[in-house]
């Protein structure tokens, strides 16, 4: 497979799906959380609460691990990327505007936490008010492709949100 092959697999299907597993750990207490995301390049934003335990994490050990799947019936059936990454949370103006309209662009239904918190509950209201934009940054993605056999893996290694090398077998 080529490189270019390999990539428009990943980004067809990090666009296929909206919701990824995010997995973190630190003191030896890992932690996975399921969050809706948009593609950025091969960086994906996601919204979350500083003070949730998955960003707290973070900001103590940026490290990451992530997984966007189907669901599937049988083993025959899996695919889907597994990620290793670094998870940074988006300032300055410019950024965090491009991040913002990418999301609202994918979930349009989001603008109203956001334009007019009465709208929505107040628990919610009080829980938008207080997130910020997040980039999972990957370095390293597998393509896993159980229909053509058991544990079939391509791996596609990322520097500076760029594809680089030719994909191998992992």
């Amino acid at each position: 497979m080529t490189r270019e092959e390999l990539e428009r697999i990943v980004m067809h299907y990090m666009d296929s799906f909206t919701t990824m597993t995010l997995a973190c750990c630190t003191e030896e207490r890992p932690w996975a959380a399921d969050v809706f995301y948009v593609r950025q390049g091969f960086d994906l934003i996601f919204f979350s609460s500083p003070s949730s335990r998955h960003s707290l994490v973070f900001s103590v050990n940026p490290f990451a691990a992530a997984t966007i799947h189907g669901d599937y019936k049988g083993w025959k059936e899996i695919k889907g990327l597994q990620m290793e990454g670094r998870v940074e949370r988006i300032t300055g103006a410019a950024a965090s505007a491009h991040a913002l309209a990418s999301y609202l662009k994918r979930y349009p239904f989001v603008r109203e936490f956001f334009s007019d918190p009465t709208t929505v509950p107040r628990q919610i209201a009080r829980k938008v008010a207080g997130v910020d934009l997040f980039a999972l940054r990957p370095f390293n993605i597998l393509y896993v492709d159980n229909e053509a056999g058991f544990g079939n893996r391509w791996q596609l290694q990322i520097q500076e949100g760029r594809a680089v090398g030719d994909p191998v077998p992992a």
